[in-house]
């Protein structure tokens, strides 16, 4: 570090010891709130034992409570949207009113019973609780009666496939979620806490989805309290034990391919403390997407755990701990000639999270939070001696030390949200490379440069690398009511980048809503600015000179030798409605332009899985985003939702690690780039039915997607390909057009809960995902992925014993 560096330090440190000190008194947090109240009669008397209810018919949220003898009652963890709140006692007509949970501050409803006459049948479901008069951006809402329902053989791995069903989302091989066709840019918040390392298959396990008590899914007009990874935002609220009563489950589930899993969870409460613990353990002989139709050497098994605790000292402060362990070791699938060559390459995973935050209330119109975490994540890739045509070995470790703080404030027709964050993560990784069978590796990547191909099991190419970063952020948003149906989101957020390179931005974020009451139709608009920061998997040797061995540049209009991956910058412009249809169906829409510089990509190093992050010059994309939503009628209840998406970018390629395939679009700057998230059409639907005799429900989806791109060079034609791969998986492919052909995978399955007796209960669910067994490739051979295949008809079930 020079002197200059060493000067500044401190002051940073400074810095960074005030602006902690200040949070405590001016404390990011969870999307969610809490609605507390008293119950009373006509006279002002308490009212114990009322049924208090507040639900949502489009997410089918829902949470229930009962007054105490004093009449109080306490709903938690509410995630924000637009609310029915119903209170029944016995004697007195029912209370009905709307309830829009639009901030964390704690709201107070206090309800008041007028004496029974004539006893009414309440109708919960109204027109004006189906649409968000407030909401200046669209957002999918998924509660945890849908997710526990999801069909799969194990329910833990699940999270992508659930977040992939809303508009806006598509899955890639092993569970990679992209977010309007970007990379690796995709943002989970638990609790809170941001976590934004990268979180599929073969990076770091996914979250298990059954601990959401709710997600929000969101692509457009992402308030300026989010920085870092922005392509999409998945908000969770996990689950408390301050909800529920003492309780718990054992579930069993498997299908095929050898898939097994067991898991269990127990949370409950007492006057002040929450708990709730879960954990899960599986195995399966198809545990990756393979590259190849006999699925060799594809094991893999893993484990999750999770754990939360609440403690309310005081009824003004709430003290929350979120923690994780969890790891996965798998096998990494062969190709025939690698399997006949008896290669044996497997990775390792393990991950943990931890993370303490504290919530004051003030006063009902003020509220501060404050949280500290630690995330880890470490891979490592092991070889044989005989693997084919390289042999490849990796280990990669990143911990991310971070605090959040924020204060919220509402005054009048204003809710204010200012906060800050602070983020050090230091960073290690190390790679060998040799290469075991020349011809082979040459018959697939002719342009090999000279000096690469001199790297044998004697004399490897190795790399090993250690830095630290750290980013400071602070942010100031504003929700408020202009005029009568206009609402406003006004953000604008500081980050501060210091890793291989320093970056300072200011991004503005614009939202607006307007309301046609007799129309029943939202109008919305909004203008965003971000800043996207480098995934940090191998990103130390994606940015360094050596890897530019292995694919240089010239001089002349190549990226230069070593150039550093750069964060992105983005202009994002949404436009949209939402409009009640009929009493249960409701659409929404959105039409969005997106101008990058900078933008994230990857590259796949052969079958290993390994990815290295790279930057294009520019990109360009625009897309169209619908759902229609069908609360629940006669039994029925679902959504179908439609996504049109064309993105494209341009050369030169910073960073990444290539065999020497991608020599041109390092050297020609401007050369159009075609990228493989460029998937045009997708369509996910689902219908739900729960009115068959004796408990039975059963439910129908499926999912279209027209198929990724593929980004191969202007000559390569099919023929170039015979010799690698089957008829059957190059019929797959389109390659005059470029994509991969489309396809439509259908699911269906049915379930039914047993009584058993008053604390215990039995539920059973029986699925088929892949319906018609389509045959179907997820990616095709290309600069930067390999070939992935689809899953074929696959039959799943499950048994689980709930107790209370």
């Amino acid at each position: 570090m020079t002197r200059k560096g060493n000067a500044r330090f401190p002051r940073r440190c400074l810095l960074c010891v005030v602006w902690l000190v200040l949070a405590v008194t001016c404390p990011a947090q969870s999307k969610s709130a809490a609605i507390r109240g008293k119950v009373v009669d006509p006279k002002g008397g308490s009212v114990p034992g009322a049924q208090v209810r507040l639900a949502n018919p489009i997410t089918n949220y829902s949470q229930s409570a009962v007054s105490s003898d004093a009449g109080e009652f306490q709903l938690v963890d509410i995630p924000f949207h637009l609310y029915t709140l119903t209170v029944e006692a016995a004697g007195f007509e029912p209370f009905v009113r709307e309830v829009q949970v639009r901030s964390n501050l704690d709201q107070r409803v206090d309800v008041r019973l007028s004496v029974a006459t004539v006893r009414q049948q309440v109708n919960v479901v109204s027109v004006g609780e189906m649409i968000d008069a407030e909401q200046t951006a669209p957002s999918v809402v998924i509660d945890s009666s849908r997710i526990l329902d999801w069909p799969t053989p194990q329910p833990s791995r699940s999270t992508e496939e659930i977040v992939s069903s809303a508009p806006g989302w598509t899955l890639d091989a092993n569970g990679r979620l992209h977010a309007r066709g970007i990379e690796y840019q995709v943002q989970y918040s638990l609790d809170g806490i941001p976590i934004t390392d990268t979180m599929a298959a073969t990076f770091a396990s996914s979250p298990d989805p059954r601990n959401f008590r709710s997600v929000e899914i969101t692509t457009a007009n992402i308030p300026a309290e989010y920085g870092n990874k922005l392509a999409g935002i998945i908000a969770v609220n996990t689950r408390s034990g301050l909800e529920i009563p003492t309780s718990g489950s054992v579930t069993l589930s498997g299908g095929s391919f050898s898939t097994f899993e067991s898991s269990f969870d127990v949370g409950g409460h007492t006057r002040r403390f929450g708990y709730f613990l879960s954990a899960a353990g599986g195995a399966s002989h198809r545990f990756l997407d393979p590259p190849a139709l006999e699925n060799f050497h594809n094991r893999g098994r893993g484990v999750k755990t999770f754990f939360h605790f609440d403690f309310t000292p005081t009824t003004r402060d709430l003290l929350r701990f979120t923690g994780s362990v969890d790891g996965a070791r798998f096998d990494v699938p062969n190709l025939p000639n690698q399997q006949a060559a008896g290669q044996d390459q497997h990775r390792e995973s393990a991950d943990n999270l931890a993370g303490l935050s504290w919530q004051h209330s003030f006063s009902g119109d003020l509220q501060s939070y404050l949280a500290v975490y630690e995330r880890y994540n470490s891979a490592r890739l092991r070889s044989n001696t005989l693997s084919a045509p390289v042999f490849a070995e990796q280990s990669r470790h990143n911990t991310n030390f971070g605090a959040v703080g924020s204060l919220t404030y509402h005054a009048q027709r204003h809710t204010i949200k200012t906060g800050f964050d602070l983020l050090r993560f230091p960073l290690s990784e190390s790679f060998t490379f040799a290469i075991t069978d020349l011809a082979a590796l040459l018959k697939r990547e002719p342009d090999l440069p000279d000096p690469v191909r001199n790297f044998t099991l004697a004399h490897p190419f190795l790399f090993q690398a250690r830095r630290a970063g750290w980013e400071v952020s602070s942010y100031f948003q504003d929700h408020f009511q202009a005029e009568r149906n206009v609402t406003l989101d006004l953000g604008l957020r500081f980050d501060s980048y210091h890793f291989l390179v320093r970056k300072d931005f200011v991004s503005p974020r614009f939202g607006a809503a307007y309301y046609i009451p007799g129309m029943h139709t939202v109008l919305r608009a909004s203008l965003n600015r971000f800043l996207e920061t480098p995934a940090l998997e191998n990103l130390l040797l994606s940015s360094s000179e050596q890897a530019r061995i292995f694919s240089p540049a010239s001089d002349a209009g190549g990226t230069a030798a070593g150039a550093p991956v750069r964060p992105s910058l983005e202009w994002q412009a949404d436009v949209g409605f939402q409009q009640q249809v009929t009493r249960h169906l409701r659409l929404d829409a959105t039409f969005y332009f997106r101008w990058l510089v900078n933008p994230p990509e990857i590259t796949n190093f052969l079958e290993t899985g390994i990815i290295f992050p790279a930057t294009l010059a520019r990109s360009r994309s625009k897309g169209i985003e619908t759902r229609l939503d069908l609360a629940r009628l006669h039994g029925f209840s679902g959504f179908v939702s439609y996504t049109n998406l064309h993105i494209y970018g341009f050369a030169p390629i910073t960073g990444g690690l290539f065999l020497g395939e991608a020599v041109d679009l390092l050297r020609r700057a401007g050369q159009r780039v075609k990228i493989e998230e460029d998937q045009r059409n997708t369509v996910v639907f689902e219908l739900h039915y729960d009115q068959l005799p004796r408990g039975v429900w059963m439910a129908f989806g499926g999912r279209f997607d027209s198929g990724y791109s593929v980004e191969l060079a202007p000559d390569v034609t099919r023929r170039d390909f015979v010799n690698e791969f089957s008829d059957r998986i190059l019929d797959q492919v389109n390659f005059e057009q470029g994509f991969v052909r489309p396809h439509t995978v259908l699911n269906f399955y049915v379930g039914k809960r047993f009584p058993l007796n008053e604390h215990v209960s039995l539920s059973a669910q029986f699925n088929i995902q892949n319906l018609a067994n389509t045959f179907h490739l997820i990616t095709f051979e290309s600069v930067f992925s390999g070939t992935t295949l689809g899953r074929p008809r696959t039959y799943s079930g499950r048994l689980t014993w709930h107790f209370q």
